[in-house]
């Protein structure tokens, strides 16, 4: 579910899905729990509610195993689906899958009415491949992007940050505020954010509108 690109932490995080069976034991082992494979799907439903989609296909990008499929359909559009690691594409059905990386996306510009970003920037711990991250998913969409990050304000990312919670996990967490002003640099717009438990749970959904391009013939 990861994708690296030319940074050495890029390149880190990348390799943990390099092996023939990360898929699977990603799959079956990651998300046993029914509530928690869900959660993200049901958090970004009610995220994109009233949101006004244009035909065509959605992108999923990194898609892990699939996880966001069904609920992409149900949106309306079918969607593409994009992640570094072949292990993961073969547990997608279908032939709208390919190989790539979420930092340099193999499409043109404006090709997606919605681009989702599920469980990558929270692995991010520099702000400037944060930024590259929205930069390149905003360059693809036509409308809207909607991606997961944690909450920097959650009592989790304080508890990692203070050093009260063990292990050797680096994932991060960033303020919406950061976030807000990193959209912006891309050319979006914050419309709304749904959080799992706002404060506690460090999951959170934010949903970026693009700026409509001006048009250089206008009076």
């Amino acid at each position: 579910m990861i994708q690296t690109d030319t940074s050495d932490q890029r390149a880190t995080i990348g390799g943990r899905w390099s092996c023939p069976k990360s898929g699977q034991d990603y799959a079956r082992g990651r998300w046993r729990s029914s509530r928690a494979r869900q959660r993200d799907g049901r958090l970004l439903t009610g995220l994109l509610r009233g949101a006004l989609l244009a035909p065509g296909p959605i992108l999923d990008a990194p898609c892990g195993a699939g996880r966001l499929g069904e609920v992409l359909q149900n949106l309306g559009g079918d969607p593409v689906s994009l992640d570094l690691s072949g292990s993961m594409l073969n547990q997608i059905p279908g032939p709208r899958r390919l190989q790539g990386s979420a930092f340099n996306l193999p499409f043109a510009d404006h090709s997606f009415p919605l681009v989702v970003c599920c469980r990558l920037l929270h692995h991010l711990s520099e702000p400037t491949d944060q930024a590259a991250l929205l930069a390149e998913l905003a360059r693809v969409s036509r409308g809207w992007v909607a991606v997961s990050h944690w909450d920097a304000a959650s009592l989790h990312v304080l508890r990692r940050r203070m050093g009260w919670r063990k292990g050797h996990d680096h994932r991060v967490g960033v303020s919406r505020s950061e976030l807000i002003g990193m959209g912006q640099a891309a050319g979006l717009v914050r419309r709304r954010s749904r959080s799992s438990l706002r404060f506690i749970s460090p999951q959170t959904w934010t949903l970026f509108e693009k700026h409509a391009p001006e048009d250089p013939h206008a009076d």
